[in-house]
């Protein structure tokens, strides 16, 4: 994806790089340990990245997952008639700051400090909400907890929008989501950044989204067929 995103503008070795970029928490926790060139991680879980960049690092990361404000511009154009939106997290969650709703709009985010609290805080908050947003966790999003978070907001008519492709194949309505393409576009921003800057940029999320929707999922809540072009649009506007 990085080879055909870059063209000859990157050229890709195994040996005596002047950037190093890793794949994944553990992938950048080796090519940190190993005190070579700078390094960049891509789709790294923002609270490993929080740990492992430090002052004195010549590293970077691209966090895993998509922003809040995607997720909800994306939820707003699909469900215009929601005002009630919940926001299920853990307590390190990528999306640590919840922004001022919107005029019309209620945002309440609910901290689930561990999986086994999940099932109790879904039944207590999922009649006040019109629809659920969700972020990317592994921890606390795993494949149990898709299971029981869409079947319980399904029964109770609640949308879910997030976190990403494979909760959307298992239920969620739609997602933005980061493809291999996406983070190959990320990767190519921060490297022409460090060519320009001398340094990484600050790390944050990828800037390059995708969408995914189930239209099946879509057709029960009555907003089936979707028309995908504007939505691709909010995410090609959305930082």
């Amino acid at each position: 994806a990085l080879r055909a995103l870059a063209g000859d503008t990157l050229r890709l070795v195994d040996d005596d790089a002047d950037l190093v970029l890793a794949l994944g928490e553990q992938a950048f926790r080796a090519a940190l340990a190993a005190e070579g060139p700078p390094v960049l991680g891509l789709a790294v879980p923002r609270r490993a990245a929080d740990q492992l960049i430090t002052d004195d690092c010549q590293c970077s990361a691209i966090w895993q997952g998509v922003p809040l404000d995607t997720q909800l511009a994306l939820l707003r154009a699909l469900l215009p008639e929601a005002r009630r939106i919940g926001i299920l997290r853990a307590p390190h969650s990528v999306w640590r700051a919840v922004p001022p709703a919107p005029p019309g709009l209620t945002l309440e985010a609910v901290t689930v400090p561990e999986p086994g609290r999940l099932g109790a805080l879904l039944r207590r908050h999922l009649p006040d909400w019109d629809a659920l947003l969700l972020p990317e966790d592994g921890a606390l999003f795993d494949g149990g907890a898709a299971r029981l978070v869409l079947l319980t907001s399904y029964r109770q008519r609640v949308p879910v929008v997030g976190p990403d492709g494979a909760y959307v194949r298992a239920g969620s309505v739609a997602s933005a989501r980061v493809l291999l393409k996406d983070l190959a576009g990320a990767a190519l921003d921060a490297v022409h950044a460090h060519r320009r800057l001398g340094h990484w940029p600050a790390p944050g999320f990828a800037g390059h989204y995708s969408l995914a929707i189930n239209e099946h999922v879509a057709g029960a809540y009555d907003l089936s067929p979707v028309d995908r072009a504007p939505l691709e649009r909010i995410l090609e506007a959305t930082p």
